[in-house]
């Protein structure tokens, strides 16, 4: 048998997204069947490589609470099993890469490994501010692409893993802000969009990342995708998070509802442009502070058209959870369909909604609020949904 000299080996191991040791054409992944301790001391292992963990650690990560008679035996079969698991998956000197050291354990750094955090750590590392910033910008998205989800996703409830996990995720973010931010200034929207999609697959709540979408987008020209994102991502805040978007979302909000003229146009262009931007049926959708404006202005005007205005809410707010979501979610579909074109409705918090109607009597109102609500299944009715109606005040 002809015996390999260990330190020609290279391997590369990945812990990003998932575990997977690689040698040529030998993948060694969490999907082979071994008892998960045995991926979970392999991972530890690799993890703290550039040292020899003791004995008395190991049994403290793996052994604690199982009320071993003799847990520096059982520690020795993991390590068995896992020196096994390397062999068994034909990797080249398998058998030689964890060694005993010291009254204790470490990975052989004598076998050349390429690990993803390790490259990850090093090239956020490298990307400083004092890095010209096109050579800063390949840098972090050389970054980004190793990171292909959070660190050792599978071990995730290891009390061991949690630190480590939001240690790279917390440099993920950084990088992909500090990328992002680069690749907008330097013009280069469409591969900001792109990292921006991997990125809010790996964190859809990161508010910055959402904010360097739609500014990717609306370099781009692309004001109703940017409207349209904001708008199911506010959904998504509401009903998951229970929370309102931050004042920076809503300032581009309001950036993307105006896009810049840069050339002088007709007002007939103009008209054509905006109507056709508003061409959606049914009542008009607007955010809070839109819905806010438009309440003032309509209050200056009741006085001279002599026509009311009412202000309808919908309120689920004292029902958490997932009864007061689904509530939410039917009134979401009732209300658009029911009221007219000229109407106005916003999503005043995770759990309201706010309606002006206009030249309608009090009565009125109250038949509309009746339809809306049959339109919601009855087990949502009334304890869980209330409403009130206030007329439009005209101001002094």
């Amino acid at each position: 048998m002809i015996r390999i000299d260990i330190s020609k080996v290279k391997i590369r191991i990945e812990m990003l997204g998932g575990f997977t040791i690689i040698s040529d054409d030998k993948r060694v992944t969490e999907q082979i069947k071994r008892s998960s301790k045995t991926w979970k001391l392999l991972q530890y292992l690799i993890t703290h490589r550039h040292k020899s963990v003791s004995q008395e650690e190991l049994i403290d990560v793996f052994c604690e609470g199982d009320q071993l008679s003799n847990p520096g035996s059982a520690l020795r079969t993991m390590v068995y099993r896992a020196r096994a698991a390397l062999s068994d998956s034909g990797l080249p000197c398998a058998d030689e890469m964890i060694i005993a050291k010291s009254g204790g354990y470490s990975w052989n750094n004598a076998v050349r490994c390429d690990v993803d955090v390790e490259e990850f750590e090093a090239l956020c590392n490298k990307a400083g501010a004092d890095v010209a910033e096109e050579e800063r910008i390949e840098l972090l998205l050389r970054a980004s692409k190793l990171y292909r989800g959070d660190f050792l996703p599978n071990s995730a409830g290891e009390m061991w893993v949690m630190p480590i996990a939001r240690w790279y995720r917390f440099m993920y973010t950084d990088c992909a802000h500090n990328v992002l931010e680069l690749l907008i200034r330097h013009g280069r929207s469409i591969e900001a969009e792109e990292l921006c999609a991997k990125a809010m697959s790996i964190d859809p709540f990161d508010e910055k990342t959402l904010e360097y979408r739609l500014r990717s987008l609306l370099v781009q020209g692309k004001n109703m995708e940017a409207l349209e994102e904001y708008k199911r991502m506010e959904t998504m805040f509401y009903d998951v998070m229970g929370v309102n978007f931050s004042d920076n979302l809503r300032e581009l909000y309001s950036h993307i509802q105006r896009p810049a003229i840069r050339e002088e146009i007709t007002l007939e262009r103009v008209l054509k442009e905006w109507l056709e931007d508003a061409d959606f049926p049914g009542a008009y959708y607007c955010d809070l502070s839109e819905f806010k404006t438009m309440v003032q202005i309509e209050s200056r005007s009741v006085p001279r058209s002599g026509r009311t205005a009412y202000i309808v809410r919908f309120d689920t707010k004292h029902e958490p959870g997932e009864k007061g979501s689904e509530a939410m979610k039917q009134l979401g579909m009732a209300i658009p369909g029911t009221l007219r074109m000229g109407d106005l409705f916003t999503r005043s918090s995770p759990g309201q909604y706010m309606l002006m109607l206009h030249s309608l009597t009090f009565e009125d109102c109250r038949t509309l609020i009746n339809r809306i609500m049959h339109k919601i299944d009855a087990k949502y009715l009334p304890k869980i949904i209330s409403t009130s109606i206030m007329p439009v005040i005209p101001t002094e």
